[in-house]
């Protein structure tokens, strides 16, 4: 309805559309508001970069948004623009040019670094993502806590070693005490380094703690098959006025699955319906199915299963395979047709 638009207003239409999932509409926008005579700025490009990130197929695009910001001299003078444009090619999957465009800034700061080490870890590329860690401090840029945090994401599917000498540079600093997310990065990279007990150590040192960061410890112990442990964090958790979130009450169905505790199990069965998330997600209603298939309690997997207004290919197969394992054939095949 707006007569007079101006390039803030198309602006913040495209940013609005960017920011809530609807890279298409942000797209079309760009194109009308380029046609309409206004010409994008800082904040057009930033937006329209996101977008092209998060839109299937949308590569060509980019790199043609690409080549207006470069042919509009904006790489030259703003580490936002560089910033997104590195982003939007990791978001594409082109690392290999999302280095290329790092290489080529003429203007840098900590977001441009941490933005390249998430993308090398996002894909698992954990040694590139240690060397830009150092490059970044030789470079006389201090990490954040988001820098951090996807380091040490990094470590965990490394050696441990690399990880240590990192802790020993947050304690320094003092982020412990200051960020919740660089202390449940640290335990989770303990936990997937095997380190558990260490994790449990950091852990305890916690000044702040959150879901998170028993998720972090409680996931850790049920993948070292430390069941006790799984279910003591779980009560601890709680008494800590901590409420339980999809993560947690998957690996703890899976533990009560795993090391027979019926009671607990149906305890917690109770809990999750109480909270209404069979409703909402597949995930745990599966983990659900699973545990009583685990119990030999196929008959209440059945139940579970039929009551779950969720199904995907893994809430299947755990019936398949559970009315397989306990020599119920035809049942079986049923499932299956």
């Amino acid at each position: 309805k707006i007569s007079n638009r101006d390039a803030v207003c198309w602006t913040s239409l495209i940013a609005g559309y960017a920011q809530n999932g609807y890279a298409e509409k942000a797209l079309e926008c760009f194109e009308n508001m380029k046609r309409a005579g206004f010409f994008p700025n800082v904040v057009t490009y930033v937006c329209i970069l996101k977008a092209c990130g998060h839109s299937i197929g949308a590569c060509e695009k980019g790199q043609e948004v690409h080549a207006e910001i470069v042919g509009g001299g904006f790489l030259d003078r703003n580490a936002f623009i560089g910033n997104a444009l590195v982003d939007m090619y990791i978001k594409l999957g082109k690392l290999d040019k999302a280095r290329e465009v790092f290489d080529t800034l003429q203007v840098r700061d900590t977001v441009t670094w941490t933005v390249l080490i998430a993308g090398y870890t996002q894909y698992g590329y954990g040694e590139e993502a240690v060397e830009c860690f150092q490059m970044m401090m030789e470079d006389g840029f201090s990490p954040d806590a988001t820098t951090f945090a996807c380091i040490l994401k990094a470590c965990g599917r490394m050696e441990v070693i690399k990880g240590q000498e990192i802790h020993a540079q947050i304690v320094e600093e003092g982020w412990l005490g200051k960020d919740a997310l660089v202390g449940n990065a640290l335990v989770d990279m303990y936990a997937k380094c095997g380190r558990i007990e260490r994790a449990q150590m950091v852990f305890n040192e916690l000044s702040f703690r959150d879901i998170v960061s028993w998720n972090a410890l409680i996931s850790g112990y049920v993948q070292h098959g430390k069941g006790a442990e799984v279910i003591d964090c779980f009560e601890q958790m709680k008494n800590d006025l901590i409420t339980p979130d999809v993560v947690t009450y998957v690996c703890t169905l899976k533990t009560c699955g795993s090391i027979g505790m019926i009671e607990k199990g149906k305890e917690i069965h109770t809990e999750i319906v109480k909270g209404q998330l069979l409703e909402k997600y597949v995930l745990v209603g599966n983990a659900l199915v699973d545990m009583y298939v685990k119990f030999c309690d196929i008959e209440r997997a059945q139940n579970v299963f039929d009551g779950l207004h969720l199904h995907d290919v893994i809430t299947w197969n755990t019936l398949i395979a559970g009315y397989a394992q306990h020599g119920h054939n035809v049942k079986s095949l049923h499932c299956f047709e």
